[in-house]
């Protein structure tokens, strides 16, 4: 999710793009456990940081200061705002972040360490800070100051890569999710079972398959993780965002995980062949409204790699950011192109779809949400028509529209879908 920029003002409005490099770096201030991402010196010679608790998760922006000594580094922690700290008594936003800590380090080992202290500047109490090299990336060099080019929406920006989040891309992001999460309740479906396992810093729970009949798990929860961490990005960052430096304004959600208002994921298709889940809810970190979101997310169980269930079926076109109608099977990532029903097929649905009452009918407009918006999941046992994707304002309109048994479903299908449906195996 991508932080306001307007707002991220402290010692780096130089204007000048630069590239940069972001190192990680995992250890400790005094017992606790952290996660570091300090830029190299941008074209101003200053540095920018983020670090991040570990038990907590939200990120901590930091402002590097000029020294003199190459292997030192003077760094300025943010405090996290409040209407008195951060707002002029007009009403105003401030322009410079209030500072609750500062940083002394020094390198060892060529980089790979870097040792200091930790000190509360109200209080005076300092602690050890040990912190060992753990990866690095490129950031962007199109955002004037290396703050905002720390945003890990940044991270696949340009490029024609699938998002995938990883520790060569995100170092920093993906290391913070390597921790034990509070394991759920085991749900058993004859050789298949999986487990709800909970975040406690953002509360969100996301499954984790334990058996999948005689199918190695290995790579399904590869995916399901990736999943994951993408969803838990938007919920960092609206944490981090308690913070002047990354993009606080004053609204209540700040600082907030984001999904307080709801966030769920359920599983919807487990076997040995395809993996089905749904990820639900609002989302609001600030605006005007929340987003409100219901988005249905398909794999092979065997691989692990994404599948768009508009793919697996007939009748659908696919077209790129340009308007140009492609093979999906040509492109690295799917997901991104658009997917949109044949005439016959919007026919087959209007035809057949559950009708609702007069005034949601009148309301919504059915038909011409279905050409614009019309999506496919699959449960268990069914196939299913829905839409996807609506603005705020109709998201009311969000309805399954025809349901088709997937013993039924073979004329609806390629013969790649069908081949992941057991019951229609000759």
């Amino acid at each position: 999710m991508r932080l306001p920029l307007a707002l991220i003002v402290f010692s780096f409005g130089t204007g000048v793009a630069h590239s940069a490099e972001a190192v990680t770096y995992v250890g400790s201030i005094g017992s606790l456990p952290v996660i570091l991402e300090l830029a190299s010196p941008g074209a101003d010679g200053l540095r920018a940081g983020r670090y991040a608790y570990l038990a907590k998760g939200g990120d901590i922006p930091l402002h590097g200061m000029k020294v003199k000594d190459p292997d030192a580094m003077l760094l300025s922690e943010e405090k996290p705002c409040t209407e008195k700290l951060c707002k002029t008594a007009d009403g105003d936003v401030i322009d410079v972040a209030p500072i609750a800590a500062e940083w002394n380090l020094k390198t060892e080992g060529s980089g790979e360490r870097l040792l200091g202290t930790w000190r509360d500047k109200e209080s005076g109490k300092t602690l050890q800070v040990k912190l060992v090299k753990k990866g690095k990336r490129t950031i962007s060099d199109s955002e004037p100051d290396l703050l905002a080019a720390l945003d890990p929406s940044y991270a696949l920006t340009g490029t024609d890569q699938p998002m995938v989040l990883s520790k060569d891309s995100l170092p920093y992001d993906f290391l913070k999710m390597d921790r034990p999460f509070k394991q759920g309740v085991t749900t058993n479906l004859g050789d298949r079972s999986y487990r709800m396992d909970e975040d406690s810093r953002t509360g969100l729970s996301y499954p984790v398959v334990l058996s999948i009949g005689k199918v190695d798990p290995a790579p399904i929860n590869r995916y399901l993780a990736q999943q994951r961490l993408q969803l838990a990005l938007s919920a960092f960052s609206c944490m981090a965002r308690a913070y002047l430096g990354f993009g606080w304004s004053g609204q209540d959600a700040e600082g907030t995980s984001g999904y307080d208002g709801g966030g769920s994921v359920t599983v919807e298709h487990l076997t040995s062949r395809l993996v089905g889940i749904a990820e639900g809810g609002s989302y609001w970190c600030g605006g005007a409204h929340p987003s409100n979101f219901g988005d249905h997310r398909l794999a092979d169980a065997r691989t692990g790699k994404a599948l768009v269930p508009e793919t697996l079926l007939r009748g659908w076109t696919a077209t790129n950011g340009d308007g140009t109608v492609v093979d999906p099977s040509t492109v690295a990532d799917p997901s991104l192109l658009s997917f949109g029903p044949s005439e016959s097929l919007i026919q087959f649905i209007l035809k057949n779809r559950e009708k609702f009452d007069d005034e949601t009918e009148k309301g919504c407009g059915y038909e011409d949400l279905i050409r614009s918006s019309l999506a496919v999941y699959f449960t268990t046992s069914d196939l299913v028509f829905t839409l996807q994707g609506l603005p705020h304002v109709i998201f009311a309109c969000t309805d399954d529209l025809l349901t088709v048994p997937l013993k039924d479903a073979r004329p609806l299908l390629t013969e790649e879908g069908a081949g992941y449906f057991e019951v229609l195996d000759l």
